[in-house]
Parts: structure tokens; sequence; C-alpha cells
């Protein structure tokens, strides 16, 4: 009797299953019916904004559908995340995810309204937005190197500007600290313009920075470039070596743009995702115009392997904040 009801309990659960693919499917081949909002969870006008924006009518074309990109802001994109995660979970409401919002906010400034290991749905990782350490064009330190071995006879006597006290830039800087065995001081500020004035203002001697806010006065000689922390060189440098390639890979973190929605959205409408993702990004007109974004580089990953990698810098973020000071 035990035997027969057992072998009935699977057969209703595989039917279950059976079901409910059958249901994903049909709901993959009528998706999209209307138009689909991805949410960008910072400023227009800022990095993330442009790069959605310019593949925009890309990703449109190949999902063959509407795509409206809406900005809400706030708490260093908890804000946005937050209204995604709480959406219905149909692909008609996603999100630009970012470690800011998935793996750092969870880690330095807990707690968060929601879980980035269970509450998302990862759809697929579109590039990285490459970082760097700089210093001003007459600076003593000519090589990272050079400035590396100042710190460790120096300890804690050298500045170096980041943005906010849980920003990619402090991560990489305390990282950067653990790894090369020095101990250079982060001064927080509120955005890339503060850090690049007081740079060249020598109130700090070095930047840790995204490349679109120090760009310009990189290519007016005004700041020099030390090392690029990207997964590989960045087109607009490509003679800067990555932070790896100088011996320091836990180093090399950068801001990766994915996509996501809450949780339960259907696999076969993550897979139509994925797929008019990766169209997009083999497009030579669209690489064309991602190019021309300064700092940022194509890095396609499916949702699964995307997951894994801000849930691996999760954990190690939360190490580091374990080890820091209070705000």
């Amino acid at each position: 009797m035990q035997r027969k009801t057992r072998t009935r309990i699977h057969i209703l659960f595989f039917v279950t299953l059976a079901c409910l693919l059958w249901v994903g499917s049909l709901q993959a081949q009528d998706y999209p019916k209307s138009s689909i909002q991805i949410v960008i969870p910072y400023s227009p006008g800022g990095l993330t904004d442009i790069f959605w924006r310019s593949i925009s009518d890309f990703l449109a074309n190949n999902m063959k559908g509407t795509i409206a990109m809406i900005n809400k802001t706030g708490s260093s994109g908890v804000l946005g995340t937050s209204f995604v995660v709480n959406a219905k979970p149909d692909g008609y409401t996603l999100v630009s995810a970012s470690p800011e919002a998935l793996s750092i906010a969870p880690a330095f400034t807990p707690p968060v309204p929601y879980d980035p290991g269970n509450d998302l749905t990862y759809i697929a990782k579109l590039s990285v937005v490459g970082f760097c350490i700089a210093v001003q064009n007459d600076s003593p330190f000519k090589t990272l190197e050079e400035l590396v071995a100042y710190a460790k006879a120096n300890p804690k006597k050298l500045k170096a500007g980041v943005m906010g006290f849980a920003g990619t830039p402090r991560v990489i800087l305390e990282v950067f600290n653990r790894e090369a065995k020095i101990e250079i001081t982060p001064v927080p500020f509120d955005g890339g313009g503060e850090i690049v004035t007081n740079l060249l203002g020598g109130h700090i001697n070095l930047a840790v920075a995204s490349i679109p806010s120090i760009n310009s006065q990189i290519r007016a000689g005004k700041a020099r470039l030390l090392a690029v922390c990207a997964p590989r060189r960045l087109p607009a440098y490509p003679e800067i070596l990555t932070i790896a390639e100088k011996g320091y890979k836990r180093s090399s973190f950068a801001t990766a743009l994915g996509l996501a929605g809450p949780k339960g959205v259907s696999s076969a409408i993550v897979s139509k995702w994925e797929e008019a993702i990766e169209r997009t990004l083999k497009d030579p007109k669209a690489i064309s115009i991602i190019e021309k974004i300064e700092g940022v580089i194509i890095d396609f990953k499916n949702g699964e392997d995307y997951k894994k990698e801000l849930l691996a810098d999760f954990a190690v973020f939360k190490e580091i904040a374990a080890t820091l000071p209070n705000k």
C-alpha cells in the first residue's frame, strides 16, 4: 500500500512539473504581449542609464517587442531593485542589476529589503564598467610598483579618494590593501567629480575611480593611470595593464551590469532574454556603440553564472565589511 502511495505521489509530481513547464513554454511563445519595463535604479544620464538606453533598440528588436527604461533612484540601487523584487514575475518588470545593490549594499549597509540569493531571477550579465587607480600627472609615482613600495614603507600615509563608504572603489582599495600587504587610507567622497577635484588639488595622493569620472583629466594630461580594474585591458587604454596583470588578481573588481527580474520568472522567458542579449552583444552596430562608452567592456554570462559571480563577491564583501570601522 505504501509503495502504491509513493508511486502515485511521484506520478503526480512529474505531471505537475510537466504542466508547469508547458504553461511556461506557452507564456514564452506569447511573450512579450505588451511593453517591458526595465528599471534603472540610478540617475538619468549616469553610466548605467547611458549603457541601457544605447542598446535598448537592439534589445527591443531582438525581443520583438517594446522596451521602456524607467529610472527609480535611491540607496545605491536598493530602492529600484526592491521595486522589481516585489513586482509580478511575468517578465514585464525587470531591473538593471549591479553589485552595488546585490552584493555590496547587502554586505556593507544591511539590512536591505530582499535576499540577493533567493528573491531574484538572474537573466544575464551584459558588461562590466572598469575602474582604475590614478594619480596626478606630476605625482612621484610613475608605476603601481612604486606606489606599493612607498605604501609599505609608510603605512597609512597615502590617502586614496573613493566614492562613498561602501561602493566598488572602496571594495577595490580594501582588497588591494590586503593583497599587497599595505595600508592606504580611504577618503570617501560623494561623487567622482569631488574625487578628481581633490586629486588635482593635491588633497589626496591617488584615486580609485571609474574610468568615465576621470577620463577627461587623463586625456588632458592632468592625471595618469597606474592600473585598471577590469577583466581585461580597456580598448581606450590598451597599453595600461590590469591590476590582475600587475599581480593582484583578487583586487580586480568591476561593476557588472546585468539583467534580473523578480523570483519566479519562467525559465522559458529567461532563455528568450538570454538569446536576445547574446545576439545584441554580437551585433557589430551594438558593439560599436558600446565601445564608445568609455570604461565599458562587453562581458556576457548567462543568468546562473552571473548569479554565482555576484554571490561569490557578496561572500568576500561580508568578510571585508566585518573588519571595517562603522560609517
